[in-house]
C-alpha cells in the first residue's frame, strides 16, 4: 500500500494549481477594479475571490508554507479519501461555470440574493467541513484559514442580503440546507466513484 497519494504530482493537479493562481490574481484585479469605481457588482464578485483564495490555500499555499504533507490531496488521502486528479478538475472547476452567473443579475434582486446565500451556504458547508475535520484531527487542514475567515463573513453577508430582499427566515433556512446537501453529495459522489 502506497503511503502518498500519486494524483499529487499528476500534470492535470498541476495545471489545476496554475488555474487557481490565475483565478485568485484575476479575482483580485477583479474587486479592486469593482471596489474603485464603486459598482454594484462588488459583491458578486466576492464569492469568486473567497473561492479562488480557498483554492490557492489548500494547493498552494499550504504546500508552500508546510510541505507536500498540507496539500490538499496529501491530507485527504491521509483522512481516508483518494481523489483523482479527473475529480479535482470537476469538482474545483464546475464553480467557475456557475460564478460567472450571478454577474447576469442585479444584486438588488431577490433572486440574486437566493442564489448568493446558495453559493455561500455551498462554500460555508465546506469550510464546516474544513473546521470540524481540523477539529478532530487536531491538525490543520489546508483551507481552514479561508474557511474561518472568508467563509463564514460570507455567508453572514448572503444572510443579510437575503433578509435586507425580504426573503423569509423559512426560506433562508431551505436555500442554507440546500447549499449544505449540495456540497456534502459532491464529496458522496468523489466518495463513491
Amino acid at each position: 500500500m502506497q503511503d502518498f497519494n500519486s494524483a499529487l504530482y499528476s500534470p492535470l493537479v498541476s495545471t489545476m494549481e496554475t488555474i487557481f493562481i490565475v483565478a485568485f490574481i484575476f479575482s483580485c484585479i477583479l474587486v479592486l477594479y469593482l471596489y474603485k469605481n464603486k459598482s454594484n457588482y462588488l459583491i458578486t464578485a466576492l464569492p469568486l475571490f473567497v473561492l479562488a483564495s480557498h483554492q490557492l490555500e489548500e494547493y498552494v499555499l499550504s504546500p508552500l508554507m508546510f510541505g507536500d504533507k498540507y496539500h490538499f490531496l496529501e491530507w485527504a488521502f491521509r483522512s481516508g479519501v483518494n481523489i483523482s486528479p479527473i475529480e479535482v478538475t470537476t469538482i474545483n472547476s464546475v464553480p467557475y461555470f456557475l460564478l460567472p452567473l450571478l454577474f447576469l443579475l442585479k444584486p438588488s434582486t431577490k433572486i440574486f440574493s437566493i442564489l448568493f446565500l446558495f453559493n455561500s451556504s455551498l462554500l460555508l458547508s465546506n469550510g464546516m467541513f474544513h473546521i470540524g475535520l481540523a477539529t478532530a484531527q487536531t491538525d490543520y487542514s489546508p483551507g481552514m484559514v479561508t474557511s474561518l475567515f472568508m467563509y463564514i463573513p460570507l455567508y453572514i453577508k448572503s444572510l443579510y442580503l437575503a433578509s435586507e430582499r425580504s426573503l423569509p427566515m423559512r426560506g433562508q433556512i431551505a436555500i442554507t440546507i440546500y447549499g449544505s446537501i449540495a456540497h456534502f453529495l459532491m464529496i458522496w459522489l468523489v466518495n463513491i466513484f
